[in-house]
This record gives C-alpha cells, structure tokens and sequence, in this order.
C-alpha cells in the first residue's frame, strides 16, 4: 500500500474517522489516568505542590472525559488543546525525577558524528554576522515561538479540508508527545548552550565559541519595540513551566516532520512546503544552539515511528471493520434463501388449503 499517495475527502465527508475516532477517545483516557497517576507519584514522593495551573489541567481532562455532548467542533477540538496544555506541563515536571542530566556524553556523540567539529559552532561561524543584526537568529527564534501553533493550524487544516485524516493525525500526534515525555522523565538532556555555559564547548583547539543566540536576540527584538527584553523572554520561555533538559528528542523538529508526513499524505505534493519548514527549523535550532543535530534526527525518528504505529492501527482497524461488514453481509445473503423458501412454504400451503 503506498501511504504517501493523497487522500481525497470531501469538506463535509465523515464526521468522525470510524477508523480511529474511539481509539483516540480510548489513548485520551488512558493519558488523563496516566497524568492523574503521575501528578500523584510526584506530589508524594518530590514534594511538588498541585499548583492551579496543574490542578486546571486535571479539570480540563474531567470536563472533556465527561462532557460528550457538546458541539461537534468543541468535542474533538477540546481533547487536542487539553493534550498540548497537560503535555506542555508534564514535560517541565519531567525534570523534577531526579534522573542525572545528560551533557558531556551528547557532545562526545555530535563530535563523534561529525569528524571531532560541532555543527553549532560551525554554523555560528560561519553565518552569524560580526556587525549588525542576526536575521537568521531573528527568524529561528520567530519558528520556535510557532512551536504549539503549528500543530493547532495542522489540525485545522485537516479539520476543514481532509477530516477523515484528522483522528489519524491527533493519535498519531498523542504517541509522538508521551513518547517524547517518557524520554525527557528518562533521558533528561542538555542543550547545546547548556553545555556551553559549562565549559564543553569552545574549550578544543581551534573551535570556536557557542553563543546562546535566541536569548539575546529576543531580548533585542522585545527592546526595539519597547518592551523590558529580559522579562519578555523570561514571560514567552519561563512561564509555562518549560524544561531546560527536554533537548532528547528534539520536538521541535518532531512536530514540523509529522505534520509533513501527514499534509504529504493528505495534499500530495504540496505537504513538500512543510518539509522545507521542517528544514529551516532544523536549521535554525541547531544554529542558535538549542539543539544537536542528533536531538533533531531522534524527532524524526519519533515523529516517524508515530507516523508508522498510526497507519498500522488504522489499517487493522479497517481491516477488522470490514471483515465485520463481509461477515454481515454473508449472514445476510443466507437469511434471503430461508425467507424465500418460507414464503414458498406458506404459498404451496395456501393452495392446498383452496384445493
């Protein structure tokens, strides 16, 4: 079967996926239980408080899981900003477990990958200007601030143009973010301007040194339209609970390779204008030094291995959905000879009865 050949769909086909629609109802539960669960584990044995904005996002979760009736639109769309608000706070809890950072090894593996030179420092040698303003720092830092927007505007894509492909689109997005939560709460890793705080980078012969560059170049970009810069970076990226140590995998890179996969799917080639965004975010986060290369080719991976479960949870949906329907069918096709040779029976009993 050739997954990336377009799916054609009216506006108003398919309310629901019949494919998937239950199934991802079905993973929705199981996160909400598995965030009560976790939020639990933490508050007893770290001490974390069940500050509002937590407490918020198990109401969400009750009120969608209870809520059934409600508009169409409010009903599938409720799930999906409830998911990216309760992913969002898990994802800054996931530092709090205690598990040892990972830095030095994640720069000995991008040396090792890249003949003993950083990407990092490479690109900001290369690209990052000596006078003047870094326009491609502005613009890196511009997509980052697009990171949960962009899966919404995906969504709604899908929502108003491709809906059978939408229920695909939020299973497979809800495997890519928990997988990812699982391996920041296991794997925590450092970024590359981390490890430069630290000392690990700039520090071999020769290599030049790594700059944190979205910092100040938002600080420069709130200042030139006369806002206090450091607390408006400190508001945009502090304020919502971010985890500094969630580098592994990059899904900054995830989320634009999925939607990818997925416009791919549904547009043909015109799903090729996210991979050039995919590429340009990779590009951007690896220059500003927010992450290795390597935290960019495990999103991939993640997104594509999401990608993959989805389409073969819905195959095997659809394959059961239509033995379901053949199985009817044949039932149906045998019911039609006894109906027949009932009403011949009555017919002949009727003629003999006038005879």
């Amino acid at each position: 079967m050739d997954h990336s050949a377009p799916v054609v769909a009216s506006r108003g086909s398919g309310e629901r996926d019949p494919d998937l629609a239950g199934w991802s109802d079905t993973l929705l539960l199981a996160v909400a239980l598995g965030y009560a669960a976790f939020i639990g584990l933490l508050t007893v044995t770290r001490g974390i408080p069940l500050t509002p904005d937590v407490a918020l996002v198990a109401a969400g979760f009750a009120g969608v899981l209870l809520a059934r009736r409600w508009d169409l639109f409010l009903r599938e769309w409720t799930p999906f900003l409830v998911l990216f608000l309760a992913y969002e706070l898990m994802r800054g809890l996931a530092d709090d477990a205690g598990m040892p950072v990972h830095v030095a090894d994640l720069v000995a593996v991008e040396r090792a990958l890249f003949g003993g030179h950083l990407p990092t420092a490479v690109l900001q040698e290369w690209l990052r200007p000596s006078t003047g303003p870094d326009l491609l720092a502005l613009a890196g830092t511009l997509v980052y601030l697009l990171h949960f927007p962009l899966p919404i505007v995906t969504g709604l894509i899908l929502w108003f143009w491709r809906r059978a492909l939408f229920h695909h689109y939020l299973v497979a997005l809800i495997l890519l973010c928990f997988a990812g939560f699982v391996t920041y709460l296991l794997f925590p890793a450092a970024p590359p301007w981390i490890a430069a705080q630290a000392g690990l980078l700039g520090s071999a012969p020769g290599e030049p040194l790594v700059i944190y560059l979205k910092r100040s170049t938002f600080v420069a970009l709130a200042g030139g339209i006369g806002l206090d810069g450091r607390a408006a970076y400190d508001l945009a990226f502090g304020s919502i609970n971010a985890n500094p140590v969630a580098a592994v995998p990059s899904l900054h890179a995830a989320f634009p390779f999925l939607t990818f996969l997925v416009l791919r799917r549904a547009f043909g080639a015109i799903g090729w204008l996210a991979f050039a965004y995919f590429a340009f975010v990779s590009l951007t986060i690896v220059y500003t030094a927010d992450h290795y290369v390597i935290d960019v080719l495990a999103g991939v991976g993640y997104a594509v291995v999401a990608y993959l479960v989805m389409l073969r949870m819905a195959a095997r949906r659809a394959d059961a959905r239509l033995g379901r329907g053949l199985r009817d069918a044949q039932q149906g096709r045998q019911q039609v000879p006894e109906e027949e040779a009932g009403d011949a029976g009555e017919g002949a009993q009727h003629q003999d009865l006038e005879a």
